[in-house]
């Protein structure tokens, strides 16, 4: 019986600490970008093992602008990141490569030199 007992008490401290443990992969995550720089941002893109993702963005977002955006991607919290910005002469200009927490971030801000968020 004691044993019984036992399993039944680390059955239910398993369950506790899978349903309270923080989530270690991205899947349907929601989140803004805000666009805090003079540029238009036209792209924004996500990289995995080298390979780089299809643009998730179907609109362009000017200068002073936060958009909604939903991440549906089952994979690692820590994601690899790029945007582009708009050049005078239509063309798309890439911003540098950076990591973000996307399980953590609620905004990701860019000031035209660097992305960061909270």
């Amino acid at each position: 019986m004691k044993s019984i007992a036992t399993k039944s008490i680390a059955a239910f401290a398993a369950a506790t600490l899978l349903i309270c443990a923080p989530a270690a992969f991205a899947a349907g995550m929601k989140f803004d970008i805000k666009n805090d720089s003079d540029y238009i941002i036209d792209g924004f893109y996500t990289g995995e093992d080298g390979e780089w993702s299809a643009n998730w963005m179907d609109f362009k977002l000017n200068g002073g602008e936060t958009a909604s955006m939903e991440f549906n991607y089952d994979g690692p919290c820590d994601v690899e990141f790029y945007v582009t910005w708009e050049a005078e002469d239509g063309s798309s200009i890439k911003g540098d490569e950076t990591t973000i927490n996307i399980c953590e971030a609620n905004t990701i801000y860019f000031d035209g030199k660097e992305a960061t968020y909270d």
